[in-house]
């Protein structure tokens, strides 16, 4: 059970510190708002994030399939986390925190869980990272399905308590925030997944070994 914990603390860790849309908007909120309509606004962004995962782990019939195959499905899942990590390493910062300032008018709170929801939902590759995800780590690790669901549970908790965090700490992280520091975290959380991926592929070959 400690494995799961461990592995979906860690992808929650890098998930977290990747730099997009999602991460200035919660910034923008809890500024233009407060605290509770920024908090709604992650909850929005963690309740998108979990139709992902059912999607791609429950709708892809092969998934569960993919067991006998774990060998493969462990590099070919390695390749493509390494190549998720390689292009946030190489990605340039190009938005800032002043492009995505929103009018100052007055919204019921309950519209920021929808707009979390759906500035998450309209990017096509967190569907295609938690596919990924879903068809590798857990047939990879041979995780139960309580294992599974543990991985999960501790990967959005980590996400969603971290960006609670931005959200009470937006002030003065906005006084910090520069392309320097932003490309800075991008590369952080691309690397660790380069070193993830990478793992997995070496863990197939010393297995068959």
């Amino acid at each position: 059970m400690l494995d799961p914990i461990i592995k979906g603390f860690g992808l929650g860790l890098v998930i977290a510190i990747m730099v997009g849309p999602v991460f200035f908007f919660i910034l923008n909120t809890s500024i233009k708002r407060g605290f509770a309509p920024a908090a709604i606004t992650a909850v929005g962004v963690m309740m998108s994030d979990v139709f992902f995962i059912t999607l791609a782990y429950f709708g892809s019939s092969f998934v569960l399939y993919l067991n006998e195959y774990k060998d493969a499905t462990g590099i070919i899942g390695g390749i493509v986390i390494a190549g998720f990590g390689a292009i946030l390493i190489f990605k340039e910062a190009k938005v800032s925190a002043e492009s995505l300032e929103f009018a100052d008018n007055p919204h019921p709170r309950m519209l920021y869980l929808a707009k979390g929801f759906m500035l998450n939902s309209v990017n096509p590759s967190v569907l295609l990272f938690w596919f990924v995800v879903a068809s590798t780590i857990p047939v990879k690790e041979q995780f139960t399905s309580t294992d599974t669901f543990v991985f999960y549970a501790f990967t959005l908790g980590t996400v969603l308590l971290t960006d609670l965090i931005k959200a009470y700490l937006a002030n003065r992280l906005k006084t910090i925030i520069t392309a320097k520091s932003l490309i800075l975290l991008n590369r952080i959380a691309g690397i660790s997944l380069v070193i993830y991926g990478a793992s997995m592929i070496v863990r197939v070959f010393l297995e068959v070994k």
